[in-house]
């Protein structure tokens, strides 16, 4: 036997009513996308390096 508290079919409801208004919005246009690329350029550097650390900061 499954019981199904009112709690749950709320949060059921909720999740299935998000979905569904955020895909009507979508699909209708109501947000709109850039779907245009902008080039983008690197800043002019002549002898410099350049160091990407990626340790953690705890590891610092």
């Amino acid at each position: 036997m499954i019981i199904i508290r009112k709690k749950r079919i709320l949060l059921v409801l909720s999740f299935v009513f998000i979905a569904v208004f955020t895909a009507v919005i979508v699909n209708q246009g109501g947000i709109r996308f850039n779907k245009e690329t902008v080039s983008t350029m690197s800043l002019p550097v002549s002898n410099k390096v350049i160091v990407l650390d990626a340790r953690t900061w705890n590891s610092r």
